[in-house]
Formats: C-alpha cells, structure tokens, sequence
C-alpha cells in the first residue's frame, strides 16, 4: 500500500512539549576543536547538539588520534540511544550476543543500552559520527 498525505501524516507522533527548543546552531569542520576524551586512542569533536537540547541529546565525531594497538576494555554505556555512522575507515567490535562485526564507511549501527562491547580494532583514519540520548553518560569497564 503506498503512503498518502493522510496515512502519513496519521502515523506522526506528536512532539514531546517537554524536549527541549534550543537555539539554532551550526559546527563548521574549518578550525574545529578536538579534545582527547573516554578513549586516550580517539579524539572527539562536540557538534553542539548537547547544548541545543539541554543534554539531551550528544552529536560527536570521534577519529583514531594514533593506530590500534590491539582490542580496548570490555565496557557498557548507562543511556537510552546510541546510533555510531562510520564516516571514514572502518572498525571491528564484539558485541555480547552478537559476536564480533567490521563495520566500515556508509555503515549505520544501534547500539542497544547496556550492551557489553569492546573494540578489537580499527583503521589508522577511522572517523564516525555517534548520536546519544542523554548526552552525558556512564560507562562501565567490565574486563581489560
């Protein structure tokens, strides 16, 4: 059956009062800053979608800042979403129940809350984009 003006629009959720409207806001990748953050092997550039929505909402790109030296810590994220797009490169992690996945540029991946994963490696110019919800998080080292 093809969508219609009336099926879709009868299918749209209403939007939550509750989230909030931020400022409109544009991160330009000319003189972008880069800071070292979870990961001492990644650099992260904030997009400014945090401040947008009131830490609702995180928009990063992370790049490797230095080559793999072998798999990372097993860990799990404390939120709600996460959503990583490769950009550039590629990646190989473990996922509990899943097993190990490469993932590479034009790959989208959800990450589902809790889900205990490590990263066994990935390329010297691995670029991604990961959306979460909330923006600030804990994260859990399970193993080394």
């Amino acid at each position: 059956m093809a969508a219609t003006a009336d099926t879709v629009t009868k299918s749209i959720r209403p939007l939550d009062p509750g989230f909030p409207k931020g400022p409109f806001t544009i991160a330009k990748a000319k003189g972008a800053s880069w800071r070292v953050g979870l990961r001492p092997h990644f650099e992260y550039r904030d997009l400014g979608i945090d401040r947008a929505t009131e830490g609702k909402v995180l928009a990063q790109v992370i790049r490797a800042r230095q080559p793999s030296e072998g798999p990372g810590d097993e860990h799990t994220h404390t939120l709600d979403f996460q959503m990583v797009y490769i950009l550039k490169g590629w990646m190989k992690t473990r996922f509990e129940g899943e097993g190990e996945r490469t993932l590479e540029a034009g790959d989208c991946m959800y990450q589902r809350p809790g889900i205990a994963h490590r990263v066994l490696d990935y390329s010297d110019d691995l670029e991604v984009l990961e959306i979460t919800i909330p923006a600030d998080f804990e994260t859990t080292t399970m193993a080394p």
